[in-house]
């Protein structure tokens, strides 16, 4: 019986051992194998030939006493069988935790669309689309509603957060201002409003912060000012018209106060960049900061709301290209340089990757903390990250991932996911520690290059692709 054990646990370890490979083959820097997949494989040869040896020395010793073939079939086959639940429990503690595909959403149709952003609520996952939007339930994947873009129109902008279950996203056609601005109730997919402004023909593709909501109010960026909506009704609230020569490049809204940033210019001149704060329910300056520039802007993303985070580049090649933090009065608090001596930040995928409209940065403001993703000099894909202090600009730790970081977001609590190097980490923002978290054991190919990383239900883990085409689902749910 003990020699039949011995080969049970053969019998168990070839076959947890082989089958937790994923895809039938890992191994290498970005598709790792799961832990404990090569001591289980060698434990299993192992017991495999110290099985059959002393099985084949135990029986022909049985059978000197007690001849007959029954009784040493059966006293093998019960000692394989008792074998196979402590061969599956030694095999789960030496390969760790992992997580399978759960689910996923059919492919994007027609093929010539992409995702430009999504709005997560607490039991579902709202995906634009450049032709229109669509909810899927958390839980399953379940179309919830669907909701199509006007004729001919493509999303060209979102709102980066939600007010009562309210969001905001606009529309434009080919070579045309993005004019058309919705309000969408989210849990249900039905259209509140429609107001068309006076859009500008230079944010025909996707972008980031040009529309967003907060408190009630929709705040709309036009041509020559920024507009005010009632967000469930459209009904204007008010409206600020900007200095002549001066145009609003982006907006975010939290906490009842709306930060705008503005450029000046006198024909081809450049004059200034500002950050100019205003009261979201009655569109009344609160405040105009100056930013450090000299030359118009390239690159102008929002990192965080509140406390408001912006990531300004210049296209100076010596001018200011960092990471600045302000307070609730758009007083500048302190910043932090994108390419520094040791590291770069890269808080954001390659050009023509990722969600346009609604970006999914690599990057995430904890109270007055950055993390972000980084590079050394030499590198290209990063596969570290660093806590950076907003109001003085220093480097406070500096974590491996173990491979590519692919996706960072906020989990329950005060810690953060990581999706790196094929695992969904656990990550401490204060100190740096990185938890090891489940292998992804099945489905890791699916996920595109930038996708969106999602908390799910009772642990389980959900990525929303930007390209839900060919081989990456648009949604992709993953559990123990």
């Amino acid at each position: 019986m003990a020699a039949g054990l011995v080969a049970g646990l053969a019998v168990a370890f070839h076959w947890f051992g082989w089958t937790s490979i994923p895809g039938n083959s890992c191994g290498g820097r970005y598709r790792p194998c799961p832990e404990g997949t090569t001591p289980t494989i060698l434990l299993a040869f192992l017991c495999t030939f110290v099985g059959m040896a002393a099985a084949t020395w135990r029986v022909a010793e049985l059978a000197k006493i007690r001849p007959g073939r029954v009784l040493p079939a059966v006293l093998v086959v019960t000692g394989m069988a008792l074998a196979l639940w402590p061969g599956w429990k030694a095999h789960e503690w030496m390969r760790g935790p992992v997580v399978d595909r759960a689910w996923d959403t059919p492919l994007d149709r027609p093929g010539t669309v992409t995702g430009v952003g999504n709005w997560v609520l607490d039991d579902a996952v709202v995906r634009a689309r450049t032709d229109g939007l669509t909810g899927y339930g958390l839980a399953d994947g379940r179309e919830l509603w669907s909701l199509d873009a006007p004729t001919r129109g493509s999303a060209c902008a979102m709102s980066d957060s939600m007010a009562d279950g309210i969001g905001v996203i606009a529309f434009g056609r080919e070579a045309k201002p993005c004019d058309t601005v919705w309000g969408v109730d989210t849990t249900n997919g039905r259209k509140l409003w429609e107001r068309k402004i006076k859009g500008s023909v230079g944010f025909t593709s996707p972008t980031g912060g040009r529309v967003a909501a907060d408190g009630g109010v929709a705040v709309v960026l036009e041509d020559t000012g920024v507009r005010g909506l009632a967000l469930r009704s459209g009904a204007p609230k008010w409206e600020l018209d900007l200095d002549v020569g001066c145009s609003p490049v982006v907006a975010s809204a939290a906490g009842g106060r709306t930060q705008v940033v503005v450029q000046c210019m006198n024909g081809l001149e450049f004059l200034s960049l500002e950050l100019v704060s205003l009261d979201t329910a009655t569109g009344k300056r609160a405040g105009r900061t100056a930013l450090p520039t000299e030359s118009p802007w390239e690159t102008a993303v929002v990192v965080s709301a509140r406390p408001f985070t912006l990531w300004l580049k210049e296209e100076d090649d010596r001018g200011t290209d960092a990471v600045l933090a302000f307070d609730d009065q758009g007083r500048p608090r302190g910043s932090v340089n994108v390419s520094g001596r040791d590291e770069d930040l890269r808080m954001t995928v390659h050009e023509g990757a990722g969600f346009a409209a609604r970006p999914s940065l690599r990057a995430v403001v904890v109270g007055d903390l950055l993390v972000t993703a980084v590079t050394k000099p030499d590198e290209d894909i990063p596969e570290s990250l660093s806590g950076y202090g907003l109001d003085d600009g220093r480097r406070l730790w500096h974590t491996g991932a173990g491979g590519p970081v692919g996706a960072l977001t906020r989990q329950s609590g005060s810690r953060l996911a990581v999706l790196a190097n094929g695992r969904i980490h656990s990550l401490d923002p204060r100190t740096g520690r990185l938890a090891e978290g489940p292998l992804i054991r099945e489905g890791a190919d699916d996920i595109a290059g930038a996708p969106q990383l999602v908390p799910g239900r009772d642990g389980d883990w959900l990525l929303v692709n930007s390209v839900g085409t060919g081989v990456t689902p648009p949604l992709l749910a993953f559990g123990g």
